[in-house]
């Protein structure tokens, strides 16, 4: 070889460019489908494991009342080992779902906060200052009741979190969260036998229930046969115990659906006709059902039966206007009633103010339901789910010992209902040569 052929060569600049920007467009194709192919897989894993902790918890919130061998419903009668071993149950699920969210979804919890509603976050605002009513009492309680609200707080934010993950992941959490709901009622019917004295087991008839309800609010926002039949066992299931606060949940959650969603089908006025006739046929049955035959369970038992609680709460809410934190109540001083509670921990204008907050939102949930201008079918059947399910369980609170808990099915839903973001439909965008869709993100 020459010695200028040498020269050239050694002093020739080498190419640094990766091979693929001189490969022509198939490498680069290539190489936008690897990548495309390792950010699919980081999506599903961010989805994935928050949903599958989702799942969790609900299971550690229902199944191990099966367990028990005394009435949940009355822990002052109780021994505490039972008690406290479904509490531990039930943390161990919100602790794996708040891990599950931290590690995979963080990066949204920020944007997440910033895209609550102002009356979102003003329920948050109240809670958060609540901590001020922590400082009484003995220092373990009042070191328990700070921890308990600042949980709250985050699982508040991390049930919102779950909003941003993409419609068909919400629709997949959302569908599976109600069939193990669901499956709470049958697995515990067989293995605890048909209810007797309105009691499954050991366990009481609304707190067989709760679970059940919120299998059926849940089952609303998936389309198709199997949301059906879980309606239909969880309501079948409800009358079995003869609950009427989850009996009449059921049946708004279903008409504010039905009426919100698709309000101008053909076949809505058939239905109500064919309905009325059915229940005038078979009045002597939804009586039954409704237990308005029981002489100890009339119409007006559901509100003479709490009144005792409910004047004691009402007194305890006057002795200390100004609230006694989250959590520092007994369980004979919440009055059976969420509202109460939610007043007897906050004080009166806490509780009073998270009150109309909540109002307020389920205001704006009606609003988005009835709204059908440039939606798709997917949106709109989630706002009509969400709007039926807030009604209901609203409704339902007035009976239920909390509104705002972290270890029961009824809250837990609420919250997720109560908390989602503003979120914008999922946007498409080009990659190579093919169309890829992105995350619900907040807007």
């Amino acid at each position: 070889m020459p010695p200028e052929a040498g020269k050239l060569e050694q002093d020739a600049p080498r190419d640094t460019t990766p091979a693929v920007r001189n490969a022509g467009p198939e490498a680069s194709d290539d190489h936008d489908t690897s990548r495309d192919t390792s950010m699919k897989s980081s999506g599903q894993i961010s989805a994935i494991l928050p949903s599958l902790a989702f799942w969790v918890w609900s299971a550690l919130l229902s199944y191990p009342m099966m367990a028990q061998k005394v009435n949940l419903a009355e822990p002052g009668d109780a021994p505490l080992i039972p008690v406290f071993s479904v509490a531990i149950w039930q943390a161990t699920g919100l602790l794996l779902f708040l891990v599950a969210v931290v590690i995979t979804r963080y990066h949204r919890l920020s944007s997440t906060f910033q895209h609550l509603n102002p009356a979102q976050v003003a329920i948050l605002a109240v809670i958060l200052m609540s901590l001020v009513l922590q400082l009484h009492g003995d220092e373990p309680a009042t070191l328990l009741g700070i921890g308990y609200t600042v949980l709250i707080l985050v699982t508040a934010l991390a049930l919102a979190v779950l909003w941003t993950m993409t419609p068909a992941d919400v629709e997949r959490c959302t569908r599976i969260a109600s069939i193990v709901f669901c499956l709470f009622g049958i697995v515990a019917i067989t293995f605890l036998g048909w209810p007797q004295g309105r009691n499954v087991g050991s366990i009481q008839p609304n707190l067989f229930a709760t679970p059940l309800l919120a299998g059926f609010i849940l089952s609303q926002f998936s389309p198709g046969r199997l949301g059906v039949v879980v309606r239909i066992l969880c309501i079948g299931m409800i009358a079995l115990v003869s609950s009427r606060f989850a009996l009449l949940g059921c049946i708004c959650a279903f008409m504010v659906y039905e009426l919100t969603y698709n309000p101008l089908s053909p076949w809505k006025i058939p239905v109500l006709i064919v309905a009325f006739a059915a229940g005038q046929l078979f009045w002597p049955q939804l009586a039954s059902v409704f237990a308005l035959d029981d002489a100890s369970r009339d119409l007006s038992s559901g509100f003479s039966g709490r009144d005792v609680y409910w004047q004691h709460t009402l007194s305890a809410i006057a002795d200390r206007p100004l609230g006694i934190g989250f959590k520092r109540g007994l369980s004979d001083a919440s009055g059976h009633n969420g509202y109460l509670k939610t007043l007897l921990e906050f004080g009166i204008a806490g509780g009073a103010l998270i009150i109309v907050l909540v109002g307020c939102n389920i205001v704006l949930a009606g609003i988005e339901a009835v709204r059908s201008s440039r939606k798709t079918h997917q949106q709109r059947r989630f706002a009509s789910a969400r709007f039926a399910g807030l009604l209901s369980l609203s409704i339902g609170a007035f009976f239920q010992p909390q509104l705002l808990s972290l270890g029961d099915a009824f809250a837990m839903s609420f919250m997720f209902l109560l908390f989602r973001p503003r979120t914008s439909p999922t946007s498409v965008r080009r990659v190579g040569s093919r169309t890829t869709l992105q995350p619900l993100r907040p807007v």
